[in-house]
């Protein structure tokens, strides 16, 4: 009688949606990622022109007239690496219900690239004293900085993993529907090439702040959520410095010509940022719990009650631990991993 007394009381009990689900990023999960990343660089450059390989190249001279030779001539510049990458993520997470009003994400993986590398953009901005070309003849008059397309570059690799504990908050805004917000911190991973030279492949540390909406059916739940983050990423080594690099300069008086040049320069360390926008669409099933006797995805006092009224038997849906008999030691299982 003590024993059905005792179940009667905790059926009584009410429980809240619990546990845990696993679940993978939908195809309709989408990616946005916007990479800039600039490197300083110094040296000197001069005209394509060799007496025996080039006879015909372009001269450098400084000055706007006169002078003779192939000159070299020095400039500061910056180049920049940027572009916005467009894609459909891929990954999985684990997603946790425990106390009331609580989430917890563990696992959490994305592959942001998902086999589709990203073009980005690579840009010169330079600057150098005035000086002039024979073949073709030019006039570039020191005016200041401008901005040259140079080359093309491709992200082959952008990862986003979970380096820490994630835990958050739900709120219930209709039956087993769940405003869910938590923060994931993450490490954050960006590489790929560009003119020939690898850039990135040093781990960066971020944070995936989700906001969105979770609901559950059962063993089965949708998780639909967005996140928004800029990560710095720096001090990047510098690429290995460039030697006598093909550099053809559109002519400027006058326009509508190029002037064969001959770059050659050192790189500083590099410094740039990395913004995400994040949407997630997610489909989960429950995680097996042990201690589940009923199957409802709960550790209560339905479970227990099942336990209760097999004791002392070889009910094998009551005997957790699979020992062949229902006991002491199949009830730390229900204990231990009780639905609040």
């Amino acid at each position: 009688m003590q024993v059905i007394h005792i179940a009667a009381l905790l059926l009584s009990t009410s429980a809240a949606v619990a546990g845990s689900f696993d679940f993978q990023l939908l195809p309709t999960s989408t990616a946005q990622q916007s990479l800039t990343i600039t490197y300083p660089l110094v040296g000197t450059f001069r005209g394509s022109y060799d007496a025996v390989t080039n006879p015909t190249g372009t001269l450098t001279i400084p000055g706007f007239f006169g002078g003779s030779g192939n000159n070299l001539i020095a400039y500061t510049a910056s180049t920049q690496m940027g572009d916005t990458i467009n894609s459909h993520p891929a990954g999985s997470f684990v997603l946790t219900l425990n106390a009331p009003g609580v989430v917890a994400i563990s696992g959490f993986s994305a592959d942001l690239i998902n086999g589709t590398p990203g073009d980005v953009g690579i840009d010169m901005t330079i600057a150098y004293p005035s000086f002039h070309t024979v073949a073709p003849n030019s006039i570039y008059p020191s005016v200041g900085a401008i901005t040259i397309p140079i080359a093309t570059g491709a992200v082959k690799v952008a990862t986003a993993v979970q380096s820490g504990a994630a835990i958050g908050t739900r709120v219930e805004t209709a039956p087993n529907t769940y405003t869910v917000t938590i923060p994931v911190p993450v490490t954050v991973l960006v590489s790929g090439s560009a003119a020939g030279q690898p850039f990135g492949g040093d781990p960066m540390p971020g944070v995936i702040a989700l906001t969105g909406t979770l609901v559950v059916n059962g063993s089965t739940a949708t998780f639909t959520a967005s996140a928004a983050s800029t990560e710095p990423l720096g001090p990047l080594p510098p690429p290995p410095p460039i030697v006598d690099q093909a550099f053809p300069l559109p002519t400027v008086l006058p326009a509508g010509s190029t002037a064969n040049l001959l770059l050659s320069g050192t790189f500083s360390e590099g410094n740039g940022s990395s913004t995400l926008n994040l949407a997630i669409n997610a489909s989960g099933t429950a995680t097996p719990v042990s201690g589940d006797i009923n199957g409802d995805q709960f550790v209560n006092a339905i479970d227990l009650a099942i336990l209760l009224s097999a004791w002392g038997s070889d009910n094998s849906i009551a005997d957790i631990n699979n020992d062949g008999i229902v006991n002491g030691a199949d009830l730390p299982f229900i204990l231990g991993n009780w639905t609040y």
